[in-house]
């Protein structure tokens, strides 16, 4: 299922609201009998995405494998992430929070490598198994080498910008769903090779993509709190929208064209909300 056009219209919203004032959320704004202002658009996004969620979920006709829930787990920090991350400039990338701590654009960069590289190995590990070629266990130079041909990458690493460096990311991770969901249950015992004393299974490996872009998420949080970017009120609200939105997506995973009419339905409904509070916004 594509679902670039409500991700598109979450987008838009999270861009208008997410540096709103707190009392800018007071401001009048009526749905049906709820008179509560501003703030409560936020909270109707949220339950839209959540009821699509949860009736999406409820008609999948295609039972979830091990692996498309583990990847359904990485996708929602992945949009939590993303959710923190909104409006997040150059300027403000490059601070360092104190001597010697990274920047946000050197977390980005670190974990970002470092998912590359377990998209790698895992995806050879694959590879390896379906062909049955009798390539070595351990992915080599040359195999790494032909895997990344012609990434952008390296380039951007070095120069840049922070909205690129997001939106290289932004492809690696959905990369990564396509080429994962349809992992068997037998394939998630496989052993994969990397830096430890024994080789780990893909499962493991499946699973270090949510948890370690999870420490760097806390990692990241820490670093706004003490370059004085504590979030408002808004941006806490997003970051319940996103992660209703992960849950949308998580449902239609692995499972065709699920859910795409109602995805649809509800970007354009989500658009006019949000047309309705930037003309409110306006005045």
């Amino acid at each position: 299922m594509d679902s670039r056009m409500l991700e598109s219209a979450i987008f838009e919203f999270a861009e208008l609201t997410c540096d709103l004032p707190d009392r800018e959320l007071e401001r009048d704004w009526v749905w049906q009998d709820y008179d509560e202002g501003v703030r409560f658009a936020f909270f109707r996004n949220y339950e839209d995405l959540s009821t699509l969620a949860a009736r999406l979920e409820a008609e999948r006709k295609v039972p979830f494998s091990e692996a498309q829930r583990i990847l359904a787990q990485y996708h929602a920090a992945y949009r939590d992430l993303q959710a923190l991350l909104l409006g997040i400039d150059d300027e403000l990338a490059l601070q360092e929070p104190a001597e010697g701590e990274w920047p946000l654009r050197s977390v980005l960069v670190h974990f970002v490598q470092a998912e590359g590289t377990f998209f790698a190995i895992v995806y050879y590990t694959l590879e390896r198994q379906r062909s049955a070629d009798g390539r070595p266990l351990e992915m080599p130079d040359e195999a790494w080498e032909a895997f990344w041909a012609g990434d952008s990458f390296e380039q951007l690493k070095e120069k840049g910008r922070f909205s690129e460096l997001l939106a290289y990311y932004d492809q690696l991770h959905n990369r990564v769903l396509e080429a994962f969901s349809g992992i068997s249950s037998n394939e998630l015992d496989l052993p994969v090779v990397f830096w430890e004393s024994t080789a780990m299974p893909v499962r493991f490996r499946l699973h270090r993509f949510d948890s370690h872009m999870r420490q760097h998420t806390v990692q990241i949080q820490k670093t706004l709190d003490i370059l004085a970017r504590r979030p408002n009120e808004a941006r806490r609200l997003l970051r319940l929208i996103y992660n209703a939105l992960a849950k949308v997506e998580a449902a239609c995973l692995g499972n065709g064209e699920i859910g795409e009419k109602d995805c649809q339905a509800l970007a354009m409904q989500l658009a006019v909300r949000t047309g309705e509070i930037e003309l409110l916004l306006s005045k």
